[in-house]
């Protein structure tokens, strides 16, 4: 009431107190603002997920001492960052990926990814990473950057102003190498071997070694080049003879996309014996 004086020989006990369910007073900071205080601050999101908008200036996280655990809903978690980007700063962050795969969409600037001290170890899932950006920058760290394809293998699609490599580049340089051997040859007409496509092929060669048992057996062999594997021409080194136990070798001068052998036998009385190699560089 006005001017109603009150005489109180303890102050204290003329103020007016809160206290809580469990007859605990409510606890306020030095200025007088309600405080919350807890061993760890416990929120319970609801079924869908906890949404957290962060302002435009983009939102700070600061882990404690002992690391920042996220445990995503059912249905994955989805991260919006602000309109100036997302920064997770931490010594050493894990970010397991579902079971589908992870998928990160760069934006139109780029996406510069910087590797720790020891490298960046990328284990894709079972069926592939995919990375799609309009310009993907990878920064190497000082001992290389070591990418171990999928066993289905590793495809590379460069942008459109071409994929530049820095450094050296080590490729594995494919062969082939088939043989075969034509026994019993007493045709003096000749026959065709088998025909190669060696439009692929950057060096090739074939061996032929006369493996006849008689001494008097020989064989007259050459080379065979094709534009189209029907209409067939010599080659300029023309016909070889081969003795017993000799060897020749047959290169052509000319590029074709198919070439073969074309052998038959000195004498029809003395059967040959021909073991005939095609050895390829891819």
């Amino acid at each position: 009431m006005p001017n109603f004086k009150i005489f109180q020989d303890v102050p204290d006990q003329a103020r007016i107190k809160i206290f809580a369910g469990n007859d605990v007073a409510v606890n306020a900071d030095t200025a007088g603002n309600l405080g919350i205080t807890s061993t760890g601050l416990a929120v319970t999101a609801p079924v869908n997920g906890l949404t957290v908008t962060a302002p435009a200036s983009g939102l700070s996280v600061t882990p404690p001492s002992g690391g920042l655990s996220v445990t995503p809903p059912t249905g994955g978690l989805a991260i919006t960052p602000p309109t100036n980007g997302l920064s997770i700063t931490s010594t050493g962050l894990a970010v397991t990926a579902p079971a589908n795969g992870l998928t990160v969409t760069a934006p139109a600037s780029g996406l510069s990814i910087t590797p720790p001290t020891g490298g960046l170890a990328i284990t894709p899932p079972t069926n592939g990473l995919s990375i799609t950006s309009t310009g993907l920058a990878v920064t190497a760290p000082a001992n290389g950057l070591m990418v171990t394809a999928p066993a289905s293998g590793l495809s590379i699609t460069p942008p459109a102003s071409g994929l530049l490599v820095t450094g050296s580049l080590v490729s594995t340089v494919a062969t082939t190498d088939v043989s075969a051997t034509r026994a019993n040859i007493v045709d003096t007409g000749g026959t065709p071997d088998t025909t190669y496509d060696v439009l692929g092929v950057r060096t090739w060669t074939f061996g032929v070694v006369n493996n006849s048992t008689a001494a008097n057996a020989q064989a007259h062999v050459k080379l065979q080049i094709s534009p189209d594997a029907a209409a067939w021409q010599d080659d300029p080194t023309g016909t070889v003879t081969i003795s017993q136990n000799g060897l020749a070798t047959f290169v052509s001068s000319i590029f074709l996309k198919y070439a073969r052998l074309y052998y038959s036998a000195v004498n029809a009385a003395s059967a040959v014996t021909l073991n005939i190699f095609y050895q390829g560089q891819l």
